[in-house]
């Protein structure tokens, strides 16, 4: 019998049709889409100036949406109350009757300023939840940033003391001293947020994902085929360029870094991490990234310990159980904690 003759572009289509096939087979196989396994859901928000991402996987689409969406809800209702610059939130409220009188909070603003002030207290100030007055100084966030003078500085400095923030655990009230007051949680809110949402999303059964609220990331177990989730550290002078990379499992890990926010004049950055005591940009290093068991943890160490420098930030990171740090000098060393040793990959 005689075959029958197949121009070639005809049989090239057919060869490539099938090499797709067979991709895309694998490509399900793997995500679980043809054998009933966890699928990869997203959900992406705006909150607080800055990008929340939440992936999970799930085997049951309809109940990781309804996951995703109570997760959602909840972050939504903490950046509400939370973010100092959102006219109505608590956090407003406070800064608003500052030196007035005191103000009753939610149980979240309640909690979230309470351990605010225990790491202020364990960092002697290095971490401070009233520098709003010193940001407000600069500008940052404005778009008309500027270097203030010593007189400035010296008018608006008494104005940034963690001490003074005083609490009333009957009726849940916070109280700022002065007037000119004002609390900016922005070292401290994303993590709060994050760690809520991933307790909002394991109380619903998900047990493989990561919430990221704008480099403040949180992961809930393993990937779903159980190897760690690797994050990378960004290269504090090469935006497109990671450092290092590490790996975690049910564990928070959060970088500040002088590139974040900042301007320059006459060759000098001017970052938006300070000093609360001297109101100027902390100096002697570039990133700093924590790793610890919540979002919280690692968001408020990672500024303390930009602002304390690497001898007297590694001192405490190292004095603090299941906390550990990567921090990276103006000189481009990168130096790590004891308990990371051997499992940072440096690229």
């Amino acid at each position: 019998m005689k075959l029958p003759h197949w121009p070639r572009r005809l049989i090239i289509a057919i060869v490539v049709s099938q090499v797709l096939l067979v991709l895309f087979i694998i490509s399900m196989v793997r995500s679980g889409g043809l054998l009933g396994g966890p699928k990869r859901l997203v959900r992406t928000e705006f909150l607080m100036n800055t990008v929340v991402e939440t992936i999970i996987y799930t085997a049951n689409t309809k109940a990781g949406e309804q996951a995703l969406s109570a997760a959602s809800e909840a972050t939504a209702r903490l950046a509400a109350i939370l973010d100092r610059h959102r006219a109505g939130s608590e956090v407003a409220m406070i800064n608003a009757q500052a030196g007035k009188g005191p103000v009753s909070v939610s149980a979240d603003t309640f909690t979230n300023i309470s351990l605010a002030l225990e790491v202020g207290s364990l960092t002697s100030g290095a971490f401070d939840i009233t520098v709003a007055p010193l940001l407000e100084l600069w500008g940052f966030g404005t778009g008309n940033a500027v270097v203030p003078s010593e007189q400035q500085l010296a008018k608006v400095l008494p104005l940034v003391d963690y001490q003074r923030v005083r609490l009333v655990e009957e009726g849940m009230q916070v109280f700022l001293e002065a007037e000119g007051m004002r609390l900016d949680l922005g070292g401290i809110a994303k993590g709060y947020i994050v760690d809520q949402a991933v307790e909002v999303l394991r109380a619903a059964g998900v047990s493989s994902g990561t919430v990221d609220a704008g480099g403040d990331i949180r992961a809930i177990g393993s990937k779903p085929d159980g190897s760690p989730w690797r994050i990378g550290i960004r290269h504090p002078r090469e935006r497109r360029e990671l450092v290092a990379i590490v790996e975690l499992r049910d564990k928070a890990i959060v970088t500040s870094g002088d590139y974040e926010r900042f301007f320059t004049v006459s060759e000098q950055r001017y970052h938006h991490l300070l000093d609360p005591q001297t109101g100027m940009p902390a100096r002697g290093v570039t990133s700093v990234t924590v790793v610890a068991p919540d979002a919280f943890t690692a968001d408020a160490y990672s500024t303390a310990v930009f602002v304390m420098g690497r001898e007297r930030g590694m001192a405490l990171v190292e004095s603090l159980p299941e906390v550990e740090a990567i921090i990276i000098t103006e000189d481009g060393q990168i130096h790590l904690s004891s308990g990371l040793e051997g499992q940072v990959e440096i690229l």
